[in-house]
């Protein structure tokens, strides 16, 4: 005991000394620790800001994924407070009227997939908000909403399941309009 109350005194001897009392080191000693607290809080606010962000993209991205690969129907998505509002868009008729034409003219514009190729182009539209917890201190995004959104084109429902394989359209082209070329 007695060589730590000397230790004790002569360090309390050097430091009064130096003109450092106890009372100004505490204060100190608290005022950089209040400074660390508050960049603690303000980096959790922005870590929540970005957390939140990030569900919003990644909710928008997952739906529309989702979305287009279920054949246009609208799939919602869950990735953190996210919420998605997917909504499908058609794009109108393709313009493949000259196209469409010389395919006829070939003789293969009455095979039952065909139609699959001249229906309207459709997309993906996923609007995503999401928003972040509410933090203590002055950096707060708790109210603030952020939002994400994708979009993705899609292919229906075929009309027609084909039956076979395209060996015998092959062969039918080749026989009435190329052969001997």
């Amino acid at each position: 005991m007695k060589a730590r109350s000397g230790a004790l005194a002569r360090f309390r001897s050097r430091s009064g000394k130096r003109g450092v009392s106890t009372v100004g080191t505490v204060l100190e000693s608290a005022m950089v620790m209040g400074w660390f607290v508050v960049l603690l809080l303000g980096e959790k606010g922005v870590s929540n800001a970005a957390d939140a962000r990030r569900s919003a993209e990644s909710a928008a991205e997952e739906s529309a994924t989702k979305s287009s690969a279920n054949e246009c129907q609208p799939q919602n998505a869950s990735v953190g407070k996210a919420r998605t509002s997917p909504s499908v868009i058609s794009n109108g008729q393709p313009q493949a009227q000259s196209a469409v034409a010389m395919v006829q003219a070939l003789g293969l514009g009455q095979q039952r997939t065909f139609p699959n190729y001249v229906k309207p182009l459709k997309n993906v539209m996923v609007q995503s908000t999401s928003s972040a917890d509410e933090v203590p201190g002055d950096v707060n995004p708790a109210g603030k909403s952020f939002e994400g959104s994708r979009d993705l084109g899609c292919l229906e429902k075929p009309i027609d399941t084909p039956k076979g394989s395209m060996d015998q359209y092959r062969q039918k082209l080749w026989e009435q309009n190329l052969k001997g070329y």
